[in-house]
């Protein structure tokens, strides 16, 4: 990873992570390469990029990020809105490797968010990953990669985190390998991996616990995906994803059985059109299939895009859109279908200082429980560079609930400020 985007990445707060049919500006070759436009967020900025420390064949960058943060409803509530200031430090570190040949990196980091008047609310979180490249020929490569996690459901999510006296904790790990062969304008790609997800139990305000083992479990992941490039700018593909949803428990340790099974098959383009556009865009059909016969089929069209615009050579847009099931954290249902769409702007108002805007919106269709939830979220971001290894970013963040059905969630608002400095070398 390039030098800059450690500074960078210690500013910006952390966007939803695109599939991986979406990597625009990812490296490629040939008909293949999709670095002809290049975001605001990418530019070199020599003058104000860290380069990290070089010992033997390894590039270590170190950073640490300290800030604070002010919220006008902590509990996520729909009345009686609790304030607070929050104080956050995050040190990471990454390694990469500089061999002219196969590949290696490795980060790691942790996150303490105190809080100054409801002290039960601070909470440690931290995580690791590794990647590993191997390559056999040239375009022909395998990647393996591993992370492992401990964190905590921000009080805005579903199920028990609006009614636990403490933040819910879980940990969250993933083993994976993927295989790629280019071969002038066809590239093949199929990868596995394998997922696990364990909750703590939530102590609930007033006294009880709400269990929270019917959420753990495994999955296995499977997609296999065939690109034609029919020209240096534009390649078709298409794709299916299989995946295995396995719970920890079932009746009668639990009510009704939620394990499942789905596939989502698409096609679609990716493309990068000299500065006017690059991105991926796909569609197609997704389902999921429940054991349990008190589950109905989740289905309907799938849509995954991430296309960036380059309205001016100091302007992106990048626009992003999902479709997909997601596991339900509430007793009673197994799943949601999850629409999400955003619009980000990115402007370089000065080489050093680059302001950004955006705005989500989100819904989540329950199976099993009358009940959707729409989001809506929007933010305005400034990040400053001071020299190359100091900056500065200051955000102010809306985002509010609106639930509805028979079994609806609260509907709320929490507005954030924030501001953060980061050192890295």
């Amino acid at each position: 990873m390039r030098a800059r985007l450690v500074l960078i990445s210690g500013l910006l707060m952390a966007m939803s992570a695109p599939s991986a049919l979406a990597q625009v500006g990812s490296a490629g070759e040939g008909m293949f390469a999709r670095d002809r436009n290049e975001s605001v967020l990418q530019r070199p900025r020599p003058e104000y990029d860290s380069g990290g420390t070089q010992v033997g064949a390894f590039i270590y960058k170190p950073s640490v990020v300290v800030g604070l943060e002010y919220t006008d409803n902590v509990f996520a509530a729909s009345d009686q809105e609790q304030e607070d200031v929050v104080a956050v430090f995050n040190p990471s570190i990454a390694a990469q490797s500089t061999w002219s040949r196969h590949g290696f990196s490795a980060d790691a980091s942790a996150t303490r968010r105190e809080y100054l008047d409801f002290s039960d609310e601070s909470v440690w979180n931290y995580d690791v990953g590794a990647l590993g490249r191997l390559d056999f020929v040239r375009n022909t490569f395998v990647e393996v990669a591993g992370t492992y996690a401990h964190l905590t459901e921000p009080r805005t999510s579903a199920g028990a985190a609006g009614q636990a006296a403490e933040p819910i904790e879980y940990d969250t790990g993933l083993i994976g390998a993927e295989f790629q062969r280019t071969v002038n304008r066809i590239r093949l790609q199929a990868g596995a991996d394998w997922s696990t997800r364990d909750y703590d139990d939530a102590v609930l305000f007033g006294g009880g616990v709400a269990d929270q083992d019917f959420r753990d479990r495994d999955q296995m992941l499977y997609q296999v995906r065939g690109d034609y490039a029919v020209s240096p700018d534009t390649a078709l593909f298409a794709r299916i994803k299989y995946n295995d949803r396995d719970y920890d428990l079932s009746p009668p340790s639990v009510p009704l059985l939620r394990d499942s099974e789905g596939y989502v098959a698409e096609v679609g383009a990716d493309f990068d059109l000299g500065g006017v556009a690059r991105g991926a865009v796909a569609v197609g059909y997704l389902e999921q299939d429940y054991e349990s016969a008190a589950f109905s089929t989740i289905d309907g069209i799938s849509v995954d895009a991430l296309v960036e615009w380059f309205p001016t050579q100091l302007t992106t847009v990048t626009f992003r859109g999902g479709r997909s099931v997601e596991d339900a954290a509430i007793q009673g249902a197994a799943g949601y279908l999850s629409t999400n769409v955003s619009a980000t702007v990115d402007h370089e108002l000065r080489r050093n200082l680059i302001v950004s805007a955006t705005v989500q919106l989100s819904e989540d269709d329950y199976d099993g429980i009358d009940r959707t939830d729409e989001r809506f979220n929007a933010e305005l971001a400034a990040t400053y560079f001071l020299n190359r290894n100091i900056g500065v970013r200051a955000s102010v963040n809306h985002f509010r609930q609106d639930s509805s059905g028979a079994v609806g969630n609260q509907d709320y608002e929490v507005n954030r400020v924030a501001v953060s400095l980061v050192w890295s070398l």
